[in-house]
């Protein structure tokens, strides 16, 4: 059975819930090229390509034929978070749209899991969205890398992470564009900066701690890890000679990068093949990045001894 742990979707529901709040969201929809679907664009930032398949439940389903994929894990985009936007805002976006997904996956509960999204400014809030959404049968939750400044190792960020340690649940850390002022030329805050985010948050999650203390979470990075796993050479060094790494460490850093979970969003068998030799196959699911350009679709498989992450 193929699972793919990295799509997503954006139901009608959530598109009338912005074309409502247009102007407290921030969200414009541009028709940018007459051949193409509109753009959606929110806080004047990271615009794409709103094609039907996002939205469009039934040829969302029938691509998953298509493509030979009897699951989808399916997950709210990054660029709708809202985690900078007023709590309230923040809050009443993220039921908006789990509403929306749980209301879009009763026309095929055997082909769809789901992920929610969480008011991650307020965590408590998220905590509370967390634990609401799981009560009807979603699997976690889909996060970024941080809010503003705070990463997601910072103590503000317990409640969220006592309640997804509780619950068990699947968080799935996803990066938003990098805002790194270097990374200015046409596309690299994706190319680039997408992977050295998630990169930057999962070595704090493992140096501050949230590994250790919350084992329970089932933390899924996007993107292969970012630069994390091609690294982690350098980790091991750093943990050898220096005395102050050792110190923030309950074991060597290669033994925290197995208790990740990582997608097949890496497009070379090759990349995929170190991935596999560094973690093993038994911490690697199928991902797609479907409907999103940048994607594998189908998703590849780990490979033999390849586990799910999502059972029942």
């Amino acid at each position: 059975m193929t699972i793919d742990c990295h799509i997503h979707a954006i139901p009608e529901g959530m598109l009338a819930w912005l074309r409502g709040n247009a102007e407290r969201a921030d969200a414009r929809f541009e028709q940018r090229d007459p051949t193409k679907a509109p753009f959606l664009v929110v806080g004047g930032r990271w615009p794409f390509e709103l094609k039907p398949v996002f939205h469009d439940r039934d040829l969302f389903l029938r691509q998953m034929d298509e493509a030979g994929v009897d699951r989808a894990l399916l997950s709210p985009i990054p660029q709708l978070f809202f985690y900078e936007a007023d709590p309230g805002l923040a809050a009443e976006a993220a039921r908006a749209y789990n509403e929306a997904l749980l209301a879009w996956r009763t026309a095929a509960p055997e082909r769809v899991e789901l992920l929610a999204t969480v008011p991650l400014g307020t965590p408590e809030q998220a905590a509370a969205e967390l634990r609401w959404a799981m009560d009807r049968g979603m699997r976690g939750a889909i996060i970024g890398p941080g809010v503003g400044e705070k990463l997601l190792g910072d103590p503000a960020f317990e409640p969220f992470w006592q309640a997804a340690d509780e619950r068990q649940a699947i968080v799935f850390l996803h990066p938003l564009l990098s805002r790194d002022a270097r990374l200015a030329r046409p596309q690299l805050p994706n190319l680039v900066g997408v992977p050295w985010e998630t990169t930057v948050a999962a070595a704090d999650l493992i140096f501050g701690g949230v590994l250790d203390r919350y084992p329970g979470v089932r933390i899924l990075l996007a993107h292969g890890g970012g630069y994390l796993p091609y690294q982690i050479g350098r980790l091991e060094k750093g943990y050898e000679v220096w005395e102050a790494v050792r110190r923030q460490l309950a074991a060597p850093p290669s033994e925290y990068l197995r208790r990740f979970w990582y997608d097949t969003v890496l497009w070379r068998q090759e990349t995929l093949g170190y991935l596999r030799a560094i973690v093993g196959p038994e911490c690697i699911v199928p991902g797609s990045d479907f409907p999103f350009d940048l994607s594998v679709w189908p998703p590849v498989s780990a490979g033999e001894g390849e586990r799910t992450l999502v059972s029942g």
